[in-house]
């Protein structure tokens, strides 16, 4: 089936609005959320930070010199792995076929429901919703392909929704900078020749000659998104590691921190409706790095059974030294049927959700996660 219109739904300044949903202090003030290793960087920052100059990618001695009063959040990865599933989850309930595209950007057949003006009815309700439940904004683009839905997107942020109607008036006003696909060099090279739109990109016959610039016109006068697009392959393996604010010596706490970890990827696994065949773990200490690996006799997306082995694991793995990073990887995935022991998930999910609410709490490790997360 060719699917004739596409949108992509991308949620505003994503960890940073997880964050301030989380602990609405943050509202109206610049903040940005920061990675946990030894040499941090900005990888989300909210509006108002955003309007100082702050910027992804940004070392946090250079967002501090734009923005003084700005305050850093410490990511906190799993949580932003539940709130994905969530979205999906509602985009499930609208369009059957989606493809994530990156933690908070989807793509969405619209006429896979119907025709398209009924599709961007349900994408207005969609947003919404999402926007009622979780308290979070996105912005939506409409398109006939995949690059001009995710152009029509960058256009209309934040909080914005736009369908592109008339291509043709589209092109003319669309500086070719805002176009995706077109990169800094080739912004560059455009400018010397001349080009300044969309229009113009497509019209000017120099550019038949090059390559690059040929198969990016092709994809964009597209008038159809094919189905292949939207099929799904997983990756190999998926994971995650944190440096820890402080030393853990404790072999509880350390259960708590890596069991919540575990739940992050678990996440992950039900949005792709996947299954691992096998787990490792990694722990650094005073002494040096160590891991330690197990297969499991068959796929599975079992939490109870993958929480059990990672379990054993770290018992296995933790020698009583204090330990200062920590990281697990699911490995060998591949696509199953059906999602198993889904009533613990919930059940879990809403204890994780309670505990994600307080900001010092000590249960067990997770105050590891909590404790300092304001710097």
């Amino acid at each position: 089936m060719l699917y004739k219109c596409v949108a992509l739904l991308d949620m505003d300044a994503y960890f940073a609005s997880v964050e301030e949903a989380k602990n609405l202090s943050l509202r109206g003030r610049p903040f940005a959320v920061i990675g946990n290793g030894e040499r941090p960087i900005v990888i989300s920052a909210n509006y108002v930070a955003k309007s100082f100059g702050v910027k992804t990618g940004m070392v946090i001695t250079k967002a501090r010199k734009l923005c003084p009063k700005i305050i850093f959040v410490k990511a906190d990865f799993s949580q932003y792995e539940f709130t994905t599933l969530k979205i999906i989850q509602l985009v499930e309930k609208y369009f059957p076929v989606y493809k994530e595209a990156s933690i908070d950007e989807v793509y969405i057949a619209v006429d896979s429901i119907g025709d398209v003006s009924y599709g961007v009815e349900r994408l207005k309700e969609l947003k919404e919703e999402i926007k009622e439940k979780l308290n979070l904004t996105c912005t939506i683009g409409v398109g006939r392909n995949p690059i001009i839905a995710k152009s029509a997107c960058e256009l209309a942020k934040p909080d914005g929704f736009f369908v592109v109607q008339d291509f043709e008036e589209f092109a003319k006003d669309l500086p070719i900078k805002n176009v995706t696909g077109i990169g800094k060099e080739s912004e560059k090279i455009l400018e010397r020749l001349g080009i300044g739109t969309l229009e113009q990109f497509l019209n000017d016959k120099r550019l038949d000659g090059l390559s690059g610039f040929q198969k990016l016109k092709t994809l964009i006068l597209k008038e159809y998104t094919e189905s292949e697009f939207f099929k799904f392959v997983p990756p190999k393996s998926i994971g995650h590691s944190l440096t820890l604010d402080r030393h853990v010596s404790n072999l509880e706490e350390l259960l708590e921190v890596y069991k919540y970890l575990t739940f992050g990827l678990y996440a992950k696994l039900l949005r792709g409706r996947m299954g691992a065949k096998s787990v490792s773990l990694y722990l650094k200490d005073r002494f040096g790095s160590f891991s330690i690996s197990r297969s499991f006799i068959f796929y599975t997306n079992d939490f109870l059974l993958i929480s059990k082995v990672v379990e054993n694991l770290v018992e296995k793995l933790f020698r009583g030294y204090p330990v200062s990073k920590v990281g697990i990887s699911l490995n060998n995935l591949k696509l199953i049927d059906g999602v198993q022991s889904s009533l613990f998930w919930d059940e879990q999910q809403k204890r994780f959700e309670k505990l994600a609410e307080f900001e010092n709490i000590f249960f067990g490790g997770y105050f590891v996660l909590r404790t300092k997360k304001i710097v």
